[in-house]
């Protein structure tokens, strides 16, 4: 773990996921950040286990898929992806522009 994140750990009430957003969006860091969207778009996508629960588990699989510099625009598209598209209650899979690739994809 680099030292800026574990600064930004030992801060009262920051947790990985807020210290990773800090990282990227603030310092350029290399990390690819998983908040709700990146999380659900990633499980249903089958780029991680449904079954994962850990969000640095998660945060390194992901990583390991993209090269770091991609980090940034991979975060940003699952974000718009999910808001847009593959949402929490009601996806609208028929919509989507992945449903094609997608194991989830509900028509």
């Amino acid at each position: 773990m680099s030292e800026a994140r574990k600064v930004l750990l030992s801060l009262p009430g920051i947790g990985p996921k807020t210290a990773d957003i800090l990282l990227l969006f603030c310092a350029g860091k290399p990390v690819l950040p998983v908040d709700t969207h990146v999380n659900r778009v990633s499980k249903r996508l089958g780029l991680v286990s449904l079954d994962d629960k850990d969000y640095d588990s998660i945060r390194m699989k992901l990583e390991g898929l993209y090269a770091p510099e991609d980090y940034f625009a991979v975060h940003m598209l699952f974000i718009a992806l999910g808001r847009k598209y593959c949402k929490a209650l009601k996806p609208l899979c028929n919509l989507c522009p992945l449903n094609g690739l997608c194991p989830s994809a509900k028509f």
